[in-house]
């Protein structure tokens, strides 16, 4: 499915990786509830129970395992939260509800689920009982009311260190909490961002750290307003492999026009402020390319390129970046 959220992409992304949801699990789950689970039988349920209704609230990750002591399979429900639910019980048993009926249209028994939210929004979450919601009527209804719990995982309430040092082990774990976690506090997130980075330096130099990365750089480009620039120089500090990847990511999203859009809109409702964003995404996407393509050597373009303001000028530079066989060629047009 499409998720449009950068950060149930994210999300997705980081816990449709199995040892990272058996180090949330071990980090997370109350005790008496974990010794009961058999981790070692964990398995993605590749199944989607998600349908037209559900697909904007859910990000659909689901596993199975087994109990220790019995042959009873226990189904974990992973969702995730950037802002806070008035009643997130309704949204969770219309998914409970879809899990059971495909136990029913299999002629399986049904497998009890735990619903795991994880969330980092601004506001506070406050865990209430379902029947709580129901308010004024006497206990004696009570019994008419469905009655389940989800186990919340607020990361607000862990600090940086905690997350880092005693929650969780897996690096990509760590940092995907760290950059959700701050993800709305641009100025500290900017801040911090090598030193979230750096504890992935070793991991950075395998293919599923390259992986990760990748999927931690678009989170960072879609969903803040961090420049371009300072991710890519940023991870350029920690890793080359990990510099080339933002830059080579950024080049591709501006070319889509995802970046550009993004500069151009913080300046919205003025001609000229749309204007100079065009300029000043053209001017980054070529500096990106120049990069790439001539190393070092391309970025004594930049002073002669940085003076110009007529974006037609700016776009046949770009194009000739992309095109050009040699850097005599993008002087020409100078």
């Amino acid at each position: 499915m499409e998720i449009l959220n950068p950060h149930d992409k994210f999300f997705k992304e980081t816990f449709s990786i199995r040892e990272n949801a058996i180090d949330f699990l071990s980090g997370r789950f109350p005790p008496e509830i974990l010794k009961k689970l058999d981790l070692s039988t964990l398995t993605q349920d590749n199944s989607s129970y998600i349908d037209e209704e559900l697909r904007e609230h859910f990000s659909d990750i689901v596993y199975t395992c087994f109990c220790k002591e019995k042959e009873i399979r226990i189904t974990l429900l992973f969702e995730h939260k950037s802002y806070a639910l008035a009643c997130p019980y309704l949204q969770l048993m219309k998914y409970l509800l879809k899990i059971w009926e495909a136990n029913s249209k299999q002629a399986q028994r049904l497998i009890p689920v735990i619903p795991v939210i994880l969330y980092h929004g601004k506001e506070a979450w406050k865990v209430r009982r379902f029947r709580e919601y129901f308010e004024g009527i006497d206990e004696v209804f009570y019994r008419f009311i469905p009655e389940f719990e989800y186990l919340l995982t607020d990361i607000s309430c862990y600090s940086n260190e905690e997350i880092k040092d005693r929650v969780f082990r897996r690096v990509s774990l760590q940092i995907t909490m760290l950059l959700m976690r701050n993800i709305f506090d641009e100025k500290y997130l900017e801040d911090k961002l090598k030193g979230f980075f750096e504890i992935g330096i070793q991991y950075f130099e395998e293919d599923e750290g390259l992986k990760f990365l990748e999927s931690a750089i678009r989170y960072l480009y879609y969903a803040s307003d961090i420049a371009e620039k300072r991710v890519i120089d940023t991870l350029k500090e920690i890793s080359e492999e990990g510099g080339k990847l933002s830059m080579t990511i950024a080049a591709k999203l501006i070319e889509k026009g995802k970046i550009a859009g993004r500069v151009e809109g913080r300046a919205e409702g003025a001609i000229e402020g749309e204007r100079k964003g065009r300029i000043e995404g053209l001017k980054e996407a070529i500096e990106i390319g120049l990069e790439l393509k001539y190393g070092v050597k391309g970025l004594k373009l930049l002073e002669r390129i940085r003076k110009i303001v007529v974006i037609e000028k700016l776009e046949a530079i770009k194009e000739a970046v992309k095109i050009a066989k040699n850097m005599e060629e993008i002087e020409k047009l100078l």
